[in-house]
């Protein structure tokens, strides 16, 4: 009834009546729990499990616990130690379930899960958590049944109704996705997760003004899932909500304003691959901002999580999936955002025609199943140029693929070849001005491998190395003398950076090292 105080005063008064009640012990975390303070509802829970340790629902409600602390493998821990202790409770199973939807172990959440169903037919989470795994395994409809079944049969579960909404997004049905989400905002008006999947919608829907109130509402809200969030995954929580924000200032034309929310969220947040995403495409259209523009990328390749999102063929293109990959970053109980970024394949194709016989086109495949993701792609650009000997063309081929080895642990590997011809493009003000005889040919191959580490729910290590062949041919001259100068390079460059977060401060540390071997030639 939202009366947190005298919820928190009967359970400490029935801790003192009996201090060896567990029933006691675990209405007080639930007590503490409701008035944001997670840590001392989890260490009421430890000393219950201490105490008790044949206690099947301590060992539960202490799963619950740690994974809002984004400590899935002691989560998971525990929740295998509440079924072994009581393996025909529905209560174990459902949270041995969700502890290994949270690893993305769908095979073995769809097992718990089908369990629990079986002891306790009436319980909705179990069936919510079922209809998560089938969706994160590309069963779309399948996932969706089970989410409505849940709904059935908790229909004034704000949360459920979310992500059945999402799950109506997800097959484009958009009125029954709105109407999902209209009532999670009624029966639960302060929690941002409707706010935030609503925006996604509008957006997509091309209504941008729409989405950015339904936006700066769940940002607003964001702090309210302290309930079951600790302060470091609300800061990235708002931290991924900001890189949206800002996505949309930047498509209603406030680039400014949208580069400050992302110096915001990386304030919050500088592990944030969605901050680091949107500043690389944000900066394509910032003069002599290519080295900062490369940068960024990187980071957001080495940070980000599995996804579908594709890796382009060229550093500089314009956005290709607005905000729908930004949400929180980290799975938890009651967040379940990551794993709605299920199994399937994704084509994503644009062009340009011009005069002067100007034609580009991208093309990228991307798919992501299972632990794995991989993208595919080229681009392609040519032109005569507005006069003699200003012709270009460029060709950059793709691939990248990226594994979680763990939850904590993931590893990447990219190649891209590039090749590039063109003639005088210099401009001094008179189109007569120009070099008929300048030709330059560039040829690069590179590779690279990269992963990323969680130390800890604070502490992040990424690390790059990657391997450069290119070689570059320049014509110029006059008509007497022709000079042709051949430069060829290769070598290495290893790079590290270590993140930390805390509540008041962040650190960040690197270190990089780099070496190149150049031979040039000349020959008039």
């Amino acid at each position: 009834q939202n009366d947190k105080d005298k919820a928190l005063t009967l359970a400490q008064q029935a801790v003192e009546a009996d201090p060896n009640s567990t029933s006691a012990k675990t209405a007080l975390s639930y007590a503490q729990q409701a008035r944001f303070d997670l840590d001392g509802a989890r260490k009421t829970v430890e000393e219950e499990t201490k105490a008790h340790p044949g206690n099947a629902l301590a060992w539960a409600r202490l799963a619950e616990l740690r994974a809002s602390f984004s400590e899935l493998d002691g989560a998971l821990e525990a929740a295998q130690k509440a079924v072994a202790l009581k393996p025909n409770l529905s209560r174990t199973q459902t949270v041995l379930g969700f502890a290994y939807l949270l690893q993305v172990k769908t095979a073995e959440a769809k097992t718990a899960f089908t369990k629990a169903i079986e002891f306790d037919q009436a319980d909705a989470m179990p069936r919510l958590g079922l209809g998560l795994a089938k969706f994160r395994e590309g069963a779309v409809e399948e996932g969706r049944r089970e989410m409505e079944v849940a709904a059935s049969l908790d229909p004034n579960n704000a949360m459920i109704r979310s992500y059945l909404g999402k799950a109506y997004f997800e097959e484009k049905r958009y009125n029954l996705a709105g109407t999902q989400f209209d009532l999670a905002k009624a029966l639960d008006p302060n929690d941002p997760t409707p706010w935030f999947y609503d925006a996604i919608q509008k957006q997509t829907q091309n209504q941008p003004v729409g989405a950015l109130r339904d936006l700066q509402k769940s940002i607003d809200l964001n702090n309210n899932r302290a309930v079951y969030r600790s302060q470091l995954l609300l800061d990235q929580d708002q931290a991924a909500r900001g890189s949206s924000l800002a996505r949309i200032y930047d498509n209603l034309g406030f680039e400014r304003r949208a580069l400050m929310e992302t110096a915001k969220s990386l304030s919050l947040d500088p592990a944030s691959h969605s901050a680091h995403r949107f500043l690389s495409d944000a900066y394509i259209n910032i003069p002599r901002h290519e080295i900062a523009r490369v940068s960024e990328l990187l980071q957001a390749q080495l940070l980000q999580p599995i996804n579908v999102n594709p890796v382009q063929p060229r550093l500089a293109v314009a956005d290709l999936n607005i905000i729908t990959g930004t949400g929180p970053a980290v799975a938890g109980f009651n967040e379940f955002a990551p794993l709605l970024e299920r199994n399937k394949p994704q084509f994503v194709a644009s062009g340009i025609l011009g005069s002067h016989s100007t034609a580009g086109d991208e093309t990228v495949l991307s798919a992501l199943y299972g632990r794995a993701s991989v993208s595919v792609g080229q681009f392609h650009y040519n032109t005569n140029g507005f006069r003699a000997n200003n012709d270009q063309k460029h060709n950059v081929y793709n691939a990248f693929i990226q594994y979680a080895v763990t939850p904590r642990f993931n590893i990447q590997a990219e190649v891209r070849t590039r090749k590039t011809e063109n003639g005088d493009l210099l401009l001094d003000f008179d189109r007569r001005n120009f070099n008929p005889n300048t030709r330059q040919e560039l040829s690069q191959d590179t590779a690279r491998v990269g992963a990323r580490f969680s130390l800890s729910p604070r502490q992040d290590l990424i690390a790059s190395v990657m391997y450069v062949d290119g070689r570059e041919n320049d014509t110029f001259g006059d008509s007497i003398f022709h000079i042709t100068d051949t430069s060829k390079n290769k070598g290495y460059q290893a790079e590290a950076q270590y993140l930390f977060r805390e509540n008041r401060f962040n650190v960040i540390a690197g270190a990089g090292t780099y070496q190149f071997e150049a031979v040039r030639n000349l020959n008039v």
